[in-house]
């Protein structure tokens, strides 16, 4: 197990307590040694349920339900024995969760940030140029938006644009979400994934993403193949699930099953 990486995944609150399972559910199907789930207790019962496989890292908890921000200072220790970073998923905007992201981004390990961590940052945008570690940032266009300073029709009106403008800024790998997933990197690189599907445009879908690729992230894969790969299997197994379950029937945590059938075909 310590051959395939450990990750840690710092997310979830009371009210969003399915997005740090699908984070942790995601990672461990892509193949991460260790998964270590920092959250507090009344996220991590229902995800120690379903997943033994799972270890945890409890956080104290604010009266709002998410993380305290005392909690900031016990990820460092944690992370030291970690070969990457998923962090934000269903975290909220609190000022606990605002430590937490700030902690995690000074960490020097790969960082996948996503949902309210990438909400977070945008008010701070600073803390993603002085990473020097490799940062993957999985925007929807809301949140590619907030992260540019400009409106949603302007980013879709110009998505491979500002998916280079903004990985040239911060130094980070940019995953647009969407029509089309766009990849792009600060070297200029941009790729789009031709897998995928509305099926794919339900609360859930982007949480297994980032577990999928922080797992890819922690074995230490390149982080633009990583950003990549985990990109066209999230859409394949998405393609496969609604020809299974159908579009509008599909849900995030079914693609799971059509995810592990595409890497046994693929004899991994």
């Amino acid at each position: 197990k310590g051959d395939f990486g450990r990750l840690l995944i710092v997310a979830g609150s009371s009210r969003y307590r399915g997005a740090a399972r699908l984070a942790a559910d995601g990672a461990l199907h892509c193949g991460a040694g260790v998964v270590t789930l920092a959250a507090t207790e009344a996220v991590i019962l229902p995800a120690a349920a379903a997943l033994p496989e799972l270890t945890f890292l409890p956080l104290p908890a604010a009266e709002d339900g998410g993380i305290a921000p005392a909690a900031a200072g016990l990820l460092g220790e944690a992370a030291a024995s970690c070969s990457a970073v998923a962090a934000g998923c269903g975290l909220t905007q609190s000022e606990g969760a605002r430590a937490a992201i700030e902690a995690v981004l000074a960490l020097p390990l790969p960082l996948v940030l996503d949902a309210d961590g990438l909400n977070l940052a945008a008010k701070n945008p600073q803390l993603l140029a002085r990473r020097a570690a490799p940062t993957l940032l999985t925007p929807h266009p809301g949140e590619m938006a907030r992260l540019c300073g400009c409106t949603v029709p302007e980013i879709e009106a110009a998505r491979e644009e500002a998916a280079r403008a903004l990985a040239q800024r911060t130094g980070c790998i940019v995953l647009l979400k969407g029509h089309r997933t766009l990849i792009a990197a600060p070297n200029g690189r941009c790729r789009v994934n031709t897998t995928g599907g509305p099926g794919l445009a339900r609360g859930g879908s982007g949480d297994l993403l980032a577990g999928m690729a922080g797992a890819l992230l922690a074995q230490r894969m390149d982080p633009f193949d990583a950003a990549c790969c985990a990109v066209w299997l999230h859409g394949a197994a998405g393609d496969a699930c609604a020809a299974r379950r159908g579009i509008l029937s599909m849900q995030p945590h079914e693609l799971l099953e059509d995810l592990g059938t595409l890497l046994a075909a693929a004899g991994l």
